[in-house]
């Protein structure tokens, strides 16, 4: 047991695997397509919001995370140095009009994090990764969120200690290509953000920017951030210091519950998803109200999902879902490995609810 534990948890959190690879893989890491639909259907629920009527959906509508075996990134003490990582940890997840966009960082800290970009109509793993776009240094960029009106993806970062939103221009992320530069991709904005004191997860809502902090046993925050004309959050000035200090202030704030690592807004309802270690996750519906308190006695309802679900996405009546299972950190010892993103049936969701009470 000590050498198992060992081995699950402390030396796969540290260690990555040699490769001979010079790509980023683009098949699963764990599963078939078969095997992880029979991995999943003991879970008769989840496995009936993801995958029941999507058998003429490319994949059942599901998306292989790239680069979990093998990754294409930048070696960060030695800058703009080509390098393979074999660690890779997914965290955020955004969806775009034309892509399904993931990132992930190095679990042992020696490479640039990431973000995939998949071809969102072309389900086959030959169209895994259109591109993996490396970012600068190693933010755990827990967080994505799509602008869609002045198309721009926002990514969750930090400096010193200070909670940072970063934008990139979509068509830059399109026209990015690795061999050309070796470099990371360009930015659009960097800006701290004052009143939270770690951008977990995020996303992008009626013109809004949303910020969440993650809290593994008290109760967090979400701030909302204003954002102009331009697509840029909207900032304050401190000429007292003598320089120019870009700062976000959010609108106003909400109170969430602990463990929350993403969240996304259905009709009238906040969604969040929660997780934390080994214990099975939950995604929370709540009533939107003016109180902002969406803590577990306020829920309306509550599913159980895998253990180790990320962030979370809505489009229309389907929920993207992403697990961080599928990192080679955690699939030694994760229960349920997740490999792919998946799409729950919100309206399968609501319906069976209602059923049961």
């Amino acid at each position: 047991c000590i050498c198992y534990f060992l081995y699950a948890f402390v030396y796969r959190a540290k260690t990555e695997l040699p490769t001979k690879a010079v790509v980023t893989n683009r098949g699963a890491a764990v599963y078939t397509l078969r095997g992880q639909k029979q991995m999943l259907s003991q879970k008769e629920d989840f496995s009936y919001f993801a995958f029941d009527g999507r058998e003429k959906e490319k994949e059942y509508g599901t998306y292989v995370i790239p680069g979990l075996k093998n990754t294409r990134t930048l070696l960060t003490k030695k800058g703009a140095t080509p390098a393979m990582c074999t660690s890779m940890t997914p965290q955020g997840l955004a969806v775009t009009e034309d892509y399904v966009l993931v990132s992930a960082y190095c679990s042992t800290q020696k490479h640039n994090s990431v973000i995939y970009v998949i071809d969102k109509e072309k389900h086959t793993p030959k169209a895994y990764p259109r591109k993996a776009g490396t970012l600068p240094g190693q933010p755990h960029v827990g967080g994505l969120a799509y602008d869609p009106e002045h198309k721009l993806l926002w990514y969750s970062s930090n400096i010193n200690g200070i909670a940072q939103a970063v934008s990139i221009k979509m068509d830059t992320i399109e026209a990015y290509d690795y061999d050309d530069s070796h470099l990371p991709v360009d930015t659009f904005q960097i800006v701290s953000l004052y009143g939270i004191v770690r951008d977990s997860f995020m996303t992008f809502y009626k013109g809004c920017l949303y910020v969440g902090c993650f809290n593994k046993y008290t109760e967090s925050t979400i701030a909302r951030y204003a954002v102009d004309s331009k697509g840029d959050l909207v900032n304050t000035f401190n000429e007292e210091l003598g320089m120019m200090f870009e700062m976000a202030v959010p609108l106003d704030y909400s109170t969430i519950s602990e463990q929350a690592q993403g969240m996304a807004f259905y009709n009238d309802k906040l969604l969040l998803s929660h997780s934390f270690g080994i214990l099975p996750s939950r995604i929370v519906f709540y009533e939107q109200s003016d109180k902002r308190l969406y803590v577990n006695e306020n829920s309306a309802r509550s599913y159980r999902m895998p253990e180790m679900i990320e962030q979370i996405v809505v489009e229309g009546d389907e929920l993207y879902v992403l697990f961080e299972s599928g990192a080679y950190a955690y699939r030694g010892y994760a229960g349920n490995v997740v490999d792919r993103v998946l799409k729950l049936n919100l309206i399968k969701m609501e319906e069976s609810y209602q059923e049961e009470y």
